[in-house]
């Protein structure tokens, strides 16, 4: 039985992130005009690998496989929101290649976690190998 005392931590670490993540995004568009495109995205992007580093980092250090799952995930989830909620509000539409999109990086996110809280060295190669994966399908957006 899970204990919902025990979700806490990751929830609030999910939130944490997500609040990261959207926040260098910002910045990233406030520092655009000052410094440019070129300097602007190593700071948005290193700051998007937040993403899939927060559940290994839990994962590794916790053992908590249920809560590195939901670090992996709801960040994602937390992220598509932030970009699409108006959207969502106004009930304009929404590709499925955008929800295909952020569905794999959420379901990848959580098998990151998961195989990171293993904490054994063939799980540990399978999240490297789900991270990897996970940044290939980042860098090359909804096509």
């Amino acid at each position: 039985m899970i204990h919902f005392k025990k979700l806490i931590l990751p929830i609030i670490i999910s939130s944490v992130v997500i609040i990261i993540t959207t926040r260098i995004d910002y910045l990233g568009d406030a520092l655009r005009p000052i410094i440019g495109d070129l300097l602007a995205f190593p700071v948005v992007f290193f700051g998007m690998l937040l993403l899939p580093l927060a559940p290994i980092i839990y994962g590794l250090l916790t053992g908590d496989e249920i809560g590195s799952v939901i670090i992996g995930v709801i960040p994602v989830v937390g992220l598509f929101l932030d970009i699409y909620f108006g959207l969502i509000v106004s009930g304009e539409f929404i590709s499925t290649k955008t929800f295909a999109y952020f569905g794999i990086l959420a379901i990848l996110g959580g098998l990151v976690g998961y195989f990171a809280a293993r904490k054994e060295i063939e799980y540990n190669i399978l999240s490297i190998c789900c991270f990897l994966f996970w940044m290939v399908i980042f860098v090359r957006g909804i096509n």
